[in-house]
């Protein structure tokens, strides 16, 4: 069968101000453009709407061609069906600025995509809560899934190590060197698959699993921590294509954010700690694009008091250094491995480092347990610059003064952006809670 022809369509500011949609209105001239090239028995079109002035994208929608009514000789007005109910609207740049009315056409790759984006918007995110432990070489996990549907699954086996560590092996000879996510992806998928299938071996929990977007919240003990949830794979794809891994050890997840409570402008500190071997021009200068947040650049080594004083002065703090198995570098001589607790700490704390996935390394832990509520962090070895567009994206989203997301959503939508360029499996990790900054 067919894929129904997709569009683009640009509409007057007043049509998204409407909450009686019942019709759109097409020039004429782009009306016998469509007419033309669909088929005389596919009249159903989906679209989106697109408002030029705040960059966001609705939809999607159905036009049924056969019921037009004709308003003047430049204008149709056709009937549309608004089965979705979804009014929030996508952060979406288009290359090009369009006049009112302008429609063109979408590839069907184009549309799953914004499709998706624009469910996740407007549904409720599932969620998932995983708790996961080895003890006497018996592998158990336990789930709990409260929407959209009440799913619970428990589950315990005798756990080979022998075979997991040739699985982790691998893994570490490939993760050590920045970049073999795009450069390896096949052998990647090929050891998470063989994971996937030692870790989760229910196929009814697997298939419930992989139904449609979902946030998994991983409650992992010291033995499973190092297990690389990231590169799951099944029929092929990482299954990150479909769910964000949420790291939740944590004691305290929860808090009040008083920025947006007293409406006072979101406060962003970028804290690069000078290195000769990182180069974080391009990082910096695209931070510094981002619209509707004051950002002040910390370039200098740091101490602990200092540290902790932009930690509670900042809303979002932005953190580019070196990583290691015992922490961040601060200082030639101090490297952070964790702190203590926090008068006011931010919603959300970025950590482009190196190494922040391993065990010893306790900072993205101790942060949650302080009170901020999303940390992004690291993983494995980072090339310098090759995630910049991701890094941008999320901003981008996050900080869309017509979007109103949050970090995870911010977070999915920015891989969804550069999956195209990118083939390996998201090298940034996703701690903690949804957070709106």
């Amino acid at each position: 069968m067919e894929e129904s022809k997709s569009y683009i369509v640009t509409q007057n500011r007043d049509y998204f101000l409407s909450h009686n949609m019942e019709y759109i209105s097409l020039k004429n001239s782009s009306l016998k453009k469509i007419l033309k090239i669909i088929k005389k028995d596919n009249n159903h079109v989906n679209i989106f709407l697109y408002d030029n002035e705040k960059n966001k994208l609705y939809g999607y929608y159905e036009i049924d061609l056969k019921n037009n009514i004709q308003e003047d000789k430049d204008y149709t007005n056709i009937y549309i069906s608004d089965n979705y109910k979804r009014r929030r609207g996508i952060y979406y740049n288009l290359e090009n600025k369009y006049s009112d009315f302008s429609i063109y056409e979408i590839d069907y790759k184009t549309f799953s995509k914004l499709k998706d984006r624009l469910i996740i918007l407007n549904d409720n995110i599932s969620q998932t809560f995983f708790s996961c432990s080895i003890e006497n070489n018996i592998f158990k996990y336990k789930a709990i899934e409260t929407y959209p549907s009440l799913y619970v699954a428990d589950y315990e086996k005798s756990f080979d190590y022998q075979a997991y560590e040739s699985i982790y092996k691998e893994y570490l000879r490939l993760i050590k060197y920045s970049n073999s996510e795009n450069d390896n992806s096949g052998k990647y998928i090929e050891i998470g698959s063989y994971l996937m299938n030692m870790l989760i071996p229910e196929k009814d929990f697997r298939k419930h699993l992989l139904e449609g977007f979902r946030i998994v919240y991983l409650h992992l003990d010291d033995s499973t921590y190092n297990i690389p949830w990231d590169i799951l794979s099944y029929n092929g794809k990482f299954i990150s294509e479909n769910i964000i891994f949420s790291y939740n050890n944590a004691s305290n997840v929860i808090h009040k954010n008083k920025s947006r409570i007293s409406n006072k402008k979101i406060k962003m500190a970028v804290i690069s700690i000078p290195n000769d071997d990182i180069d974080d021009k391009n990082e910096i200068e695209y931070i510094s694009r981002i619209k509707n947040i004051e950002i002040d650049i910390y370039k200098k080594e740091h101490n602990y008091l200092e540290f902790i004083k932009v930690l509670e002065n900042y809303d979002i703090v932005h953190i580019i250094t070196h990583g290691y198995k015992s922490g961040i570098k601060l200082s030639d001589d101090y490297l952070l491995n964790s702190i203590g607790a926090l008068e006011n700490p931010p919603s959300l704390v970025f950590i482009n480092a190196c190494n922040m996935e391993e065990i010893n390394n306790k900072l993205s832990k101790s942060l949650l347990s302080s009170g901020v509520n999303t940390v992004i962090s690291g993983v494995g070895s980072l090339a310098d610059g090759l995630y910049i567009n991701f890094i941008y994206s999320f901003y981008s989203n996050l900080f869309h003064k017509h979007a109103r997301i949050n970090t995870a959503q911010a977070y999915y939508f920015a891989y969804l952006e550069i999956k195209d360029l990118y083939n390996g499996f998201m090298r940034y990790r996703f701690n903690g809670v949804p957070a709106y900054v």
